[in-house]
């Protein structure tokens, strides 16, 4: 009897950032996430024992069409979970996948998939064993898979807030495994906005796994993981505070950290573009002139995650309109914010 399963998960933005990683997908430092709500990833797999000879190989379907080169990286982490996970080798898997944004946006669409891949492998696990396994260990053991697929998908598996990372002042943290720091998040912030504008929505030049790798021989290696690792502890005190001014320096040192980065690597490159600048630039005159609570991040791309309380809403809009209509008319921003984490839909 085949088994069937289907997870939504979101994708999560970063504001301590996790950049350069160790053997097997471990951080070389810390890191904190948002977790979003209107970009996700819908995975469904459908499980058929080999021993009843209906399917003869795994397939992968990206938006309903057969993919298996797009799904190769998820195809690949399945028969290498197949070593630690050996029921595995006893299905053969069709595999559907959707994103809620399109593939090209500059999301990370790597962390909303393969937490939805990781979900659904624990929980076919479930319905080959015939047990249910308790929530909290289900979610640390579907992290912990997660983040062997893609690091940044560890932290797509809780609600509103998370933590990757071991550090010796934060209980229960680990480098294996993301975890669950949503009970710190004060309420001022539990209703923020993030508007990811679209400055660029082709393929990066250089890739996330290269700039990772790059970091081995950085000359601000050891800095760096000094700074992430005290910005955490730093961040998770104004958010519990409800400190949105230490938030906003935190939150813009990292995502700028993240450039410099990039840029003193050997070789250096550069992934902020011109609309990049002029966002940032626009995003801290609104602070500045207008008195308005809004800061920005970055991931390791172009586009700008414009971040703010829901109360701010109406007069962002009305000037990015001013400033930054062709954004609007062309559909160029995605409108986000916190979100409560994975659902099961099968």
């Amino acid at each position: 009897m085949a088994f069937n399963v289907q997870w939504r998960s979101p994708s999560n933005i970063a504001i301590v950032k996790y950049w350069g990683k160790l053997k097997n997908q471990i951080p070389m430092n810390a890191s904190i996430s948002f977790t979003l709500s209107q970009s996700y990833s819908e995975m469904k797999i459908i499980a058929h024992p080999k021993a009843e000879d209906l399917v003869s190989e795994n397939s992968f379907y990206f938006e309903g069409i057969r993919n298996d080169n797009f799904g190769k990286k998820t195809l690949l982490f399945l028969e290498k979970m197949s070593d630690s996970m050996p029921w595995i080798k006893d299905f053969h898997f069709e595999i559907y996948s959707s994103n809620s944004f399109p593939h090209s946006a500059g999301i990370a669409s790597s962390a909303s998939s393969m937490s939805a891949l990781a979900l659904c492998i624990m929980s076919l696990e479930e319905m080959h064993f015939d047990k249910k396994i308790p929530k909290e260990q289900f979610l640390i053991k579907a992290s912990e898979l997660a983040r062997k697929a893609s690091g940044s998908a560890s932290r797509s598996l809780f609600p509103k807030l998370s933590l990757w990372g071991e550090l010796s002042s934060v209980d229960n943290s680990s480098d294996e495994y993301a975890i669950d720091i949503s009970h710190q998040l004060n309420s001022f912030f539990e209703d923020i906005q993030d508007a990811i504008f679209l400055v660029n929505q082709n393929e990066k030049s250089v890739s996330s796994s290269a700039g990772h790798e790059l970091m081995n021989d950085h000359v601000y290696r050891e800095v760096r993981i000094q700074q992430a690792n005290d910005n955490v502890l730093k961040l998770l005190y104004a958010m519990k505070h409800g400190s949105w001014n230490e938030f906003v320096e935190i939150c813009e040192e990292e995502a700028l950290s993240l450039h410099g980065l990039m840029m003193s690597s050997r070789p250096g490159y550069l992934l902020l573009e011109g609309d990049s600048i002029r966002l940032i630039h626009f995003i801290r005159r609104m602070r500045k002139e207008h008195g308005i609570p809004v800061t920005f991040t970055i991931d390791a791309g172009p586009n700008i995650h414009m971040l703010y309380p829901k109360s701010a809403h109406v007069k962002i809009i009305e000037l990015v309109q001013l400033e930054f209509p062709e954004y609007i008319s062309q559909n160029r921003i995605i409108f986000d914010h916190i979100g409560l984490g994975p659902k099961r839909l099968i």
